[in-house]
């Protein structure tokens, strides 16, 4: 995706989270793996995340999905533009633009966000708090880039839609087929369609201060016993009854202290929390179990007979290494595996591969771990069996 001129070092230190750019023809002869038919069958269905966006001179409405046949049947010619969320979910070859992207680590991919954009249709300038490359599809868009917006930015008022009350424009980019856009968080950009058009938005997982500390406060609040309370044995006679007494504080402390270490290795703790919660399903409400599970001997044979097992589209898988294990996450599972078993070690780094599609499970027939393991995943629907 980035020019000769620009190795993914040098993007990283100027232009991650730092600076726009503009990539001309970075894709060339992109093709669409999707049409705007397929957009519009898939934000019909009643467990994908999908919005229209109608915008008339400065006023923008919303409206969310699931649609009907009819939904589409009746729209204007112009100014609607429909968004679709984690489409590499349902489409594999959407999937496969994250692969264009190899400068950055898997548990940093959110989605692909797909937009169909009718002739002078946008949804209007705001910002993001998340990286993002746009990649142009069919048609040809007209972006714009403005001032670095954070918390305090001000927002149109009663409007569902995150549109910001002054807009400055810095820079200005005609992206046609095959073009990309990299945006850092912050930045104000709205994109006007020039006439019928498909846009794919590559975005980044960017959980906040406030998501980290909560998600991992209740990881450990879940493990905790409902008799497990405040008390104080030792307490003493006060003077004022009002007062909170020095001793008193220190005990709540040193409660919240040993609660965060609950009564293990804090790194420990962490490094199993972090990599469960940031290979977390976008949409973890959404199941995809087989229709039946399979043993460790019923999975041996259908390798056998010629079963291939492939990632889910929805899947996420990440490691962590440590001097003498392995840390798997799947799915927000987490699985610890010795580093000295280099077929398991093999097999760990083949299912961490994006650029692996099907997974040839016949070389680890004879591994019981590795069996466990991708008889495990299949049951969870980690892995599927390939079409």
């Amino acid at each position: 995706m980035l020019p000769r001129d620009l190795s993914p070092e040098n993007f990283l230190s100027t232009y991650w989270q730092k600076k726009t750019l503009f990539l001309k023809q970075a894709l060339a002869d992109f093709q669409d793996p999707l049409s705007a038919e397929e957009l519009a069958g898939l934000a019909c269905e009643e467990e994908v995340e999908s919005r229209l966006v109608f915008n008339t001179s400065d006023n923008w409405q919303l409206k969310s999905g699931p649609f009907t046949e009819q939904d589409f049947l009746t729209l204007p010619d112009t100014s609607w533009t429909l968004l679709v969320q984690a489409v590499d979910h349902w489409f594999p070859a959407v999937k496969q633009l994250m692969n264009k992207i190899t400068f950055i680590p898997d548990w940093r991919l959110d989605d692909v966000m797909v937009s169909y954009a009718t002739e002078t249709a946008g949804v209007g300038p705001h910002f993001d708090y998340y990286d993002v490359f746009i990649i142009q599809g069919q048609g040809s868009r007209r972006w714009q880039l403005g001032q670095h917006c954070d918390e305090n930015t001000a927002l149109k008022e009663n409007s569902e839609l995150k549109i910001l009350q002054e807009f400055i424009v810095t820079e200005e980019f005609i992206l046609e087929s095959g073009d990309v856009l990299y945006i850092p968080p912050g930045v104000a950009h709205q994109g006007i369609a020039l006439n019928p058009s498909l846009s794919y938005s590559v975005g980044f997982r960017a959980p906040s201060h406030a998501e980290m500390l909560s998600q991992y406060a209740a990881n450990i609040c879940a493990e905790l016993a409902e008799d497990q309370r405040y008390s104080d044995p030792d307490l003493k006679i006060q003077a004022n009854l009002a007062e909170i007494s020095q001793e008193s504080l220190a005990k709540v402390k040193t409660l919240l202290t040993s609660l965060l270490h609950n009564g293990q290795d804090i790194e420990r703790n962490i490094e199993q929390w972090f990599g469960q919660n940031m290979t977390q399903r976008k949409y973890p409400q959404h199941t995809f179990l087989p229709e039946s599970e399979l043993d460790i001997h019923t999975l041996s044979e259908a390798l056998v007979q010629g079963m291939e097992l492939e990632k889910h589209p929805a899947t996420r898988f990440a490691f962590y290494r440590k001097p003498e294990t392995l840390l798997l996450f799947v799915d927000g599972h987490g699985f610890d595996f010795s580093n000295t078993d280099a077929t398991l070690n093999e097999l760990l780094m083949n299912l961490c591969d994006r650029d692996i599609k099907h997974l040839n499970g016949l070389d680890y027939l004879s591994s019981s771990p590795c069996l466990n393991l991708l008889c495990t995943l299949y049951n969870q629907g980690s892995l599927i069996e390939a079409e």
